[in-house]
């Protein structure tokens, strides 16, 4: 059980903890990076906040800490990116590190997209199963019927 009011000292697991719960509770939809990012980490963040809250999934069940992850991912992603495309693969010989960090990014990127269904595959099946109950018509329908 987690009380909603603390006066004394927390770890700061604790106080993110304690937040995400009040913001549950209040349906607060303003959620804020868990972790300090870089100026195109926070546009990742923001952009992420603005694809999970267009989706299917109840917004007030997503943990910020993954979006936050997320957009650090990304962000590293980026950088190396850059880096590699600026100093190439193989520096004096030797194999860039950038590229160390981007299969890394790559997969935290991705083990992120599935565990936060914002894969195009989770979306599907997401979109299918809405149809399937009636929540949704079908975007397909139209595309499929020749009247």
């Amino acid at each position: 059980m987690i009380k909603l009011k603390n006066n004394s000292n927390e770890s700061r697991t604790m106080k993110q903890t304690r937040e995400q719960a009040k913001s549950l509770l209040k349906q607060d939809l303003d959620l804020q990076p868990a972790i300090k990012l870089s100026k195109q980490g926070k546009r990742f963040f923001d952009l992420l906040l603005t694809l999970v809250s267009d989706s299917n999934v109840p917004f007030a069940q997503i943990d910020s800490l993954q979006i936050s992850l997320l957009a650090e991912s990304l962000d590293q992603l980026q950088q190396a990116i850059a880096d590699i495309h600026s100093n190439g693969v193989v520096i004096d010989g030797k194999k860039n590190q950038a590229t160390t960090v981007y299969n890394s990014a790559l997969k935290n990127t991705n083990d992120l997209l599935n565990c936060l269904n914002l894969t195009m595959s989770a979306r599907v099946k997401q979109l299918l199963s809405n149809v399937q109950n009636g929540d949704v018509d079908d975007p397909f329908k139209a595309l499929i019927n020749d009247d």
